[in-house]
């Protein structure tokens, strides 16, 4: 399982990555260019074999994913904040505060400053590469961005408790513990930052359960779901 990523980690991705996109910043302004970009939100349930698919979804997209570590490093630095939304141009990130405002007008989220920050930064993200975005209620977010797919890992509750406990060298009794104690964590973001007392399936464009398919099966299906709805997006 993905442990705490260290501050040095962090910082060392994130200027690269700063580096990387004021380059991009250059040659969009000297062509007159820009392009849209597809993404992928991955909403997940504890225990449905997340680090055997997520690595799998990087390598087959070649994309890179923003979790909760490396988004919450930036968030909390305000400086790096700052540096990374100044990597937009000026029609970017006027796209950037007319979405914030929208998001705010329709009282979506909760006027909270680590979700606005969160909010920001993934719309960033998103704007300057494609990317798979994890948790972090990313397909809230993006729900009304055209482009990219929001799909839901999940399995069954019994299979999830015993994956866990064979992961975590524990007990059965003590892997439910852990799934109930993960779930109620999750289900609290949702409802604390979104108003939602429940998660609605119909925000997600794809349920998929890892019961029934090979991490393979799941990056292929992706792959063309992610091409289907990129081609209806941009013709509707």
């Amino acid at each position: 399982m993905t442990n705490v990523m260290p501050d040095s980690l962090a910082e060392k991705i994130i200027l690269e990555k700063i580096t990387e996109w004021e380059e991009k910043r250059k040659k969009r302004k000297e062509s007159g260019k820009s392009r849209s970009h597809q993404f992928l939100t991955v909403s997940r349930d504890f225990g449905s074999k997340e680090e055997i698919v997520l690595p799998a979804l990087e390598r087959k997209l070649g994309w890179n994913i923003y979790g909760k570590d490396l988004l919450k490093y930036i968030v909390e630095r305000e400086g790096v904040s700052r540096a990374v939304l100044e990597t937009l141009d000026e029609k970017s990130k006027g796209r950037v505060f007319d979405w914030v405002n929208y998001i705010l007008g329709s009282g979506a989220i909760i006027q909270k400053e680590y979700v606005l920050k969160v909010s920001r930064l993934i719309k960033t993200i998103v704007l300057q590469e494609s990317a798979i975005i994890l948790g972090r209620g990313g397909n809230q977010i993006l729900k009304d961005m055209p482009g990219g797919l929001r799909i839901k890992i999940t399995a069954p509750f019994d299979d999830r408790v015993a994956h866990i406990s064979q992961v975590h060298n524990i007990t059965l009794e003590a892997a439910k513990d852990m799934v109930l104690k993960k779930d109620r964590e999750r289900m609290e973001f949702v409802e604390t930052c979104f108003h939602k007392k429940s998660q609605d399936l119909s925000e997600f464009d794809m349920i998929l359960n890892t019961k029934y398919f090979s991490e393979d099966s799941l990056c292929r299906i992706v792959q063309i779901a992610l091409k289907e709805k990129y081609n209806v997006s941009h013709i509707t």
